[in-house]
């Protein structure tokens, strides 16, 4: 367990997970003081391999897998069946990420878990749905970016090749949140009915959710990006233009034209900067600092669609970027803040592991391994200050707790050796 008197202190959790977006899922939970019992298979969840640093332990499992349990069984085999059953017993959800035939063939399914224990909350996630044609197909973060716009909308291009979002697996990460709160979701409701839950989340609706600012569309108002893909897109494929030339026409419509000088990222003279000047007040107090002056911020029913209008936005951008790349990023940073104006230097990622500001608030910590290694991850992304003492576990080894979950379940020393004889823990 991870946090004492943690508002999931006694709740038991099996995670049937691999890969992201059921671990991570699991971890948050794990992070509340639920006791997460991780099933792998003999073999280790997949994603031990990620950032493999020995065997069976990679940096992409040891940072999402903090605080649970690993039990290392074959499900495939016939005699774990009454080991799982026992488990799900005396559990009170289950997170899984397989997919439902998979589910279904190992007998790890809602309905067959449900009729060993109907009051269990059971939150599946699958990669497009539980209903439709693809129902049935497995998911992927990166193939889902591409599937939903995200890749689009990003418009980056190297060496002629469209990118990805590489910074991380968003969708899995958005899912794996939509999975915990579909546990505390199960967990109120069988407070108050006493019934079990069957809740479903997906790659696809994550995806989709975390896209909305660009995927709203009312039907009387289109949008210029809507327009785009209904008439331009076509008009370009049908005339045989390259992707590229394709992205490059609809970047020109995907971003207002105001998020072109007073939303994004800028080159200073030494590095690079991110400003976040939304507010109308910030972009006042940023024009007075750059002593320029802007119209389209003084007229509501600004026509940014006239060719003046391009104009002046081209002149603006110029100005900004040629600004921005005038100074250095500490003198821009001094200079902004001190005048309310939101900005940050642009970091490295592995800068983050000495930031004090995340220390300070175990958005950063230190763990030592079973294996005698030690490491840097983030920490809980929620924290529960009273009445908790934290106490942070690292991943855990393959099948590290095997015998104490099967001793918890009543099974003898004897018996649990005679079942890794069998091949059917490890």
């Amino acid at each position: 367990m991870q946090i004492t008197d943690g508002p999931l202190n006694d709740i038991t959790v099996i995670e049937f997970g691999s890969f992201i977006a059921g671990p991570f899922a699991g971890q948050i939970l794990a992070d509340m003081g639920a006791d997460v019992i991780k099933v792998e298979p003999l073999s280790g969840d997949p994603w031990r391999s990620s950032g493999r640093l020995m065997e069976n332990e990679g940096r992409g499992f040891l940072t999402l897998n903090r605080g649970t349990r690993s039990l290392s069984i074959d499900l495939k085999n016939p005699e774990s069946k009454t080991i799982i059953h026992n488990l799900v017993k005396k559990s009170d959800a289950i997170v899984s990420n397989n997919r439902p035939s998979t589910s279904s063939k190992l007998s790890i399914d809602y309905k067959t878990l449900s009729k060993i224990n109907p009051s269990i909350i059971y939150v599946e996630i699958t990669g497009y749905g539980p209903k439709g044609a693809r129902s049935k197909d497995p998911g992927f973060d990166l193939i889902m970016q591409g599937f939903t716009g995200a890749v689009a909308t990003e418009g980056k291009i190297y060496n002629g090749q469209p990118e990805v979002i590489s910074s991380s697996s968003y969708i899995d990460f958005a899912t794996a949140y939509a999975a915990a709160s579909g546990i505390m979701a199960g967990i109120i409701k069988r407070y108050k009915t006493g019934k079990g839950s069957h809740i479903s989340t997906s790659l696809l609706s994550n995806a989709l959710a975390m896209q909305s600012l660009h995927l709203i569309e009312v039907d009387e108002f289109p949008s210029v990006q809507y327009k785009w893909t209904k008439e331009e897109k076509p008009l370009l494929e049908s005339k045989g233009a390259s992707f590229e030339k394709i992205l490059s026409s609809y970047k020109k419509k995907a971003r207002h034209p105001l998020y072109l000088c007073y939303y994004r990222a800028y080159t200073t003279k030494d590095g690079g900067i991110n400003l976040g000047t939304l507010a109308d007040h910030a972009k006042e107090r940023l024009l007075k600092y750059m002593g320029i002056t802007d119209e389209r911020l003084k007229n509501a029913n600004y026509n940014y669609d006239s060719r003046q209008a391009k104009e002046v936005s081209k002149k603006l951008v110029n100005f900004f970027e040629n600004f921005f790349k005038s100074k250095t990023t500490k003198e821009l940073v001094t200079e902004l803040r001190s005048r309310d104006i939101p900005c940050e230097p642009i970091r490295f990622i592995k800068e983050m592991l000495e930031d004090e500001q995340s220390i300070a608030n175990d958005y950063i910590v230190s763990l030592k391994h079973s294996m005698g290694f030690k490491y840097k991850s983030a920490g809980p992304i929620l924290q529960f200050t009273q009445d908790s003492s934290i106490n942070f576990n690292s991943s855990p080894a393959l099948g590290q707790h095997t015998d104490e979950i099967l001793r918890e379940l009543g099974i003898s020393k004897n018996s649990i050796a005679k079942l890794k004889n069998q091949g059917i823990i490890k």
